[in-house]
């Protein structure tokens, strides 16, 4: 099915085709912008960003068919990004002029990638004089969806060094052990003895602290050797802080961990030092993180209420905690 238009066979089909590949395109373009960006948003305001940049595709085809006029005013650089801007609010309003246009950067970046991707498909799988611009298409889509899978790979790491990952600092006396923990949400350990929540923390950071023999005692103690249990508790500056958390885990059904009291515990919020509530240091005999980014496992329970004491704080603002907001 065909309509003749100043010399030009347009067949409806074909361009139907186009016009559903051309909304898939700019629908996917905004959701990837979405997931990189952390941007909210909904399939709703997804479709209405889609169908603007749609209906400029439309009009731009029909123009360079000369069925109606403006082409060169419709293919205009300021033109494209005035449809851009629309396409983005549509998908993403409310939204502030600078986080805008953060989104802009993202969608051309997105754009700019998968376009090109489509292209050379283009151009591969056809012939320089009559392109596949179908399978084009087809490729660029498959581009957006791996550089949105990419893009939020980076973005999930970036949340857990922002989110999950606190700079801590642990006091025992006149010293200072300043880590970096990693919110554990599979850390449930407690002090059977008072209850308090269970920090695990590299041997290594806290060994310098204690007496020579007295770590040698703590590696027999979690080797099996009970007799080191007396002898630590001979050691009178430790014996008050001396604590055994039992644990269980996958390859150890019954095992435990040698922990101390510290006398404080603060967690580093947005430059601010908050104290946390009472807690016991436990003693890793390995390293926790391979990459070393972080060097301690932080319970939930201690930054729920140390992040919950500080947001209640006057003059804190959630944005002060998390960031940028959206």
């Amino acid at each position: 099915m065909g309509a003749m238009a100043f010399g030009y066979i347009v067949y409806v089909d074909v361009l139907l085709l186009y016009i559903a590949a051309n909304f898939i395109c700019d629908y996917l373009l905004l959701w990837a912008t979405a997931a990189v960006s952390l941007a909210k948003t909904n399939w709703r305001r997804l479709c209405a960003g889609a169908a603007i940049g749609t209906v400029h595709f439309l009009l731009l085809y029909l123009a360079s068919l000369r069925i109606i006029p403006y082409y060169g005013w419709l293919r205009f650089l300021p033109t494209i990004i005035a449809v851009t801007l629309l396409m983005l609010l549509a998908a993403f309003h409310p939204v502030p002029l600078r986080r805008l246009l953060k989104l802009g950067l993202h969608f051309a970046g997105i754009g700019f990638g998968s376009g090109g991707i489509g292209l050379a498909a283009a151009y591969l799988l056809g012939t320089p004089a009559q392109p596949n611009t179908l399978l084009g298409l087809l490729t660029a889509i498959a581009g957006i969806l791996i550089i949105a899978e990419l893009g939020w790979g980076v973005v999930q790491a970036s949340m857990v060094r922002r989110i999950y990952q606190l700079p801590i600092s642990i006091y025992f006396g006149d010293e200072v052990i300043r880590v970096v923990g990693l919110l554990d949400t599979g850390n449930h350990l407690t002090d059977p003895l008072t209850g308090a929540p269970v920090i695990v923390l590299e041997q290594g950071l806290i060994t310098n602290l204690l007496p020579p023999d007295l770590a040698s005692n703590i590696h027999e103690l979690e080797t099996g050797d009970e007799k080191a249990l007396t002898q630590l508790l001979a050691a009178s500056q430790w014996s008050s802080r001396f604590r055994i958390i039992p644990y269980s885990s996958l390859g150890s059904s019954k095992g435990i961990l040698v922990g101390f009291r510290p006398d404080q515990i603060t967690l580093d919020v947005s430059g601010q030092s908050i104290p946390a509530g009472e807690a016991i240091v436990a003693i890793c005999n390995h390293q926790l993180d391979t990459a070393g980014e972080y060097q301690a496992l932080i319970p939930p329970s201690i930054v729920h209420g140390t992040l919950g004491e500080f947001s209640a704080s006057p003059g804190v603002s959630p944005a002060a905690m998390g960031g940028e907001g959206q």
